[in-house]
């Protein structure tokens, strides 16, 4: 799958109406709301990759950050955000933004954020690279950047995975994918793109891009969850990376 057909599939109306949903009915895991305050004051200027419709972004503004600003790749979901924080009255700033190539200037935010496994919906494990690049490009020295994976050792599903090793072995994978991990969702919104890692393999992007671990845990381990979140999202596990 190329990253124009990814974005695509964002940007249907039905994908950015499942996103603002949730930004406007959800908001902030009780998981989210933990990582993020614990690792990020609300002094930091902070930037978010794959804002979608504001989730997140809007609900640190109604923390106390001031300093947020959110992006995406598609244009949709940031015209969703812009017009939820204009109804809110929040001042968050939005803008349109490809991971893989930030338009800013190296170190200008103390931290960055790409929640809700948004990184791994990047197709092609050496564009996520990229992506991790990028991120550390643009946050300061010391900074650190909060990003969420699904881990497949830890799904509830192992039989589904030792199906999909031994179909790949086979070379009977779907040949939109790219490699073991990658799966298309179908859902009431529509298909979605997602790469579900193991934890080994994420700490080989990291490693292979220049952050430093500091934190991984699994969501039930931070926190419980209500039902209407464990509905929008299966668990996944949370990490804390630095910028040496």
């Amino acid at each position: 799958m190329t990253s124009d057909e990814a974005k695509a599939l964002f940007d249907t109306a039905a994908t950015v109406g499942h996103y603002r949903e949730a930004a406007v009915e959800i908001g902030l895991w009780r998981s989210e709301e933990r990582v993020l305050r614990e690792t990020f004051s609300p002094e930091e200027s902070l930037i978010e990759l794959g804002c979608g419709a504001g989730r997140i972004a809007l609900g640190l503004w109604e923390l106390g950050y001031r300093r947020v600003l959110g992006t995406d790749f598609a244009r949709g979901m940031v015209t969703a955000a812009r017009q939820l924080a204009r109804k809110l009255e929040y001042e968050v700033p939005f803008r349109v933004a490809d991971a893989t190539k930030l338009p800013f200037e190296d170190a200008i935010f103390d931290g960055a954020i790409f929640g809700f496994n948004g990184l791994m919906q990047i197709p092609r494990r050496e564009r996520r690279r990229t992506a991790l690049r990028e991120m550390r490009r643009v946050v300061r020295p010391g900074g650190r950047l909060v990003f969420t994976t699904h881990d497949r050792d830890r799904g509830k599903d192992p039989a589904r995975w030792a199906a999909e090793t031994a179909r790949w072995a086979r070379g009977e994978q779907d040949p939109r994918l790219e490699g073991l991990g990658d799966i298309l969702v179908d859902g009431a919104h529509g298909p979605i793109y997602i790469h579900i890692p193991s934890r080994g393999e994420v700490m080989e992007d990291l490693a292979a891009t220049g952050w430093t671990p500091e934190r991984d845990e699994w969501r039930p381990d931070l926190a419980t969850e209500d039902d209407a979140v464990q509905a929008f999202s299966v668990d996944c596990r949370f990490w804390v990376v630095r910028r040496d």
